[in-house]
């Protein structure tokens, strides 16, 4: 299953935005233009149903629906998200939407409230959620969403089980690093580092295996001096990466993760969340400290490991970088242009609806150097007289 097509209003960077996307996506746009915004719209969907979650848990997280409103929301502050998911079978098979605002305010508490919650399945026709539809619900009720509550989602557990089950990977390695971080993982929190160590941890050891070996095999391209990747805890029970170098002496010397590069351990956090689950994974610039070389390479490394038993894997890349984008395999529709409109928020586009793209390609361009020249500041040549 896929997010085929995302519709927003009032989110973050977006007063509006309606884009379809496909199961490989790179988002492009220039700095502060909403990228991040973008898959957290995704993200905000999957933390209301996860473990732990919860409208109000999701917003809080975000510091409010103040700041996650769009300052270019004028007559109507109503925030909204839609999604529809597609089937292994490529058939479009739930819509969903949610829209919401807050209450509160002086002395009470700033609470979120629904105000719209639709739920459809495309292909029986069925409608699970239509709320509030003239139906009179307490103030209480509409702080929850349907989605969120497991006695009234037995219909459409499996749409459930898709949100809970996508993936986000944004790995700082310092955090990797230090051993404290294990120790101060909370419940639920996301690969930013604290969290991918005991997500390892977590799978059954044939599976971490499997996954390592081939993240070792892999990573032998980029460290030609790496005979082993290994994985174990200490004796506090911390777990640790454990690389074995060759060295002149005829002995490989070893190291823990917290003497690998930053580009090493971001290169095993990529392989490794590429491997781990079927569902959507989002990713926030892959390139970070890796080399160029590498860099071309990972379009079609992306496209290698997201072919699953179950179908392809859908994977969404924010990115810089024209090493990625200048793929002859990247199709037009796979980019997804954001440009900014000033006061007016940001708009989000696929490059196969600009005008010059297809000249463009068919004079056998990669696609990337257009996409990213359109997104560069347009005053950028004069960044050295800023004094």
């Amino acid at each position: 299953m896929r997010i085929s097509r995302i519709k927003l209003v009032n989110w973050k960077n977006f007063k509006e935005a309606d884009v379809e996307i496909k199961h490989r996506a790179f988002i492009v746009g220039p700095n502060a233009s909403g990228k991040s915004n973008f898959l957290d719209a995704i993200r905000f969907l999957r933390d209301i149903v996860r473990q732990g979650g919860s409208l109000q848990e999701a917003v809080r997280i975000r510091d409010g629906v103040s700041k996650i409103r769009c300052v270019a929301a004028r007559r109507n502050s109503d925030i909204t998200i839609g999604i529809e998911v597609t089937n292994i079978e490529d058939k479009p098979e739930w819509h969903y939407e949610l829209t919401f605002n807050q209450t509160g305010g002086g002395i009470a508490e700033l609470r979120a409230v629904v105000k719209k919650e639709y739920l459809k399945n495309l292909i029986t026709g069925i409608i699970y959620i239509d709320r509030p539809n003239g139906k009179k619900e307490s103030g209480y009720l509409l702080e929850f969403t349907y989605i969120e509550q497991a006695t009234v989602n037995e219909g459409f557990k499996n749409f459930i089980g898709f949100l809970n089950e996508i993936s986000y990977l944004h790995l700082i390695p310092q955090l990797v690093r230090d051993p404290k971080s294990f120790l101060k993982t909370s419940k639920g929190e996301d690969y930013y580092g604290r969290d991918f160590m005991e997500r390892i941890l977590a799978l059954n050891k044939h599976t971490r295996d499997a996954y390592l070996n081939r993240v070792e095999r892999a990573l032998r391209y980029a460290l030609p001096n790496l005979e082993k990747l290994g994985f174990k805890s200490d004796e506090m029970g911390v777990p640790h990466f454990e690389a074995t170098f060759k060295q002149w002496r005829g002995k490989g010397v070893k190291h823990q993760e917290k003497l690998f590069s930053d580009g090493t351990l971001r290169f095993i956090g990529l392989f490794w969340a590429l491997q781990d689950g079927t569902k959507p994974i989002l990713l926030e610039e892959p390139e970070l400290s890796l080399h160029s070389a590498i860099i071309t390479r990972l379009a079609d490394v992306i496209y290698k490991l997201q072919k699953k038993k179950t179908g392809r894997r859908q994977v969404m890349v924010t990115t810089h970088s024209y090493e990625i984008l200048n793929n002859v395999g990247i199709s037009a529709e796979e980019i997804l242009l954001i440009t900014t409109e000033g006061e007016e928020g940001s708009n989000i586009i696929s490059s196969a609806l600009l005008p010059e793209v297809k000249t463009y390609m068919q004079a056998g361009n990669p696609i990337g150097d257009l996409v990213i020249s359109r997104t560069s500041p347009k005053n950028i040549h004069q960044l050295t007289l800023f004094d």
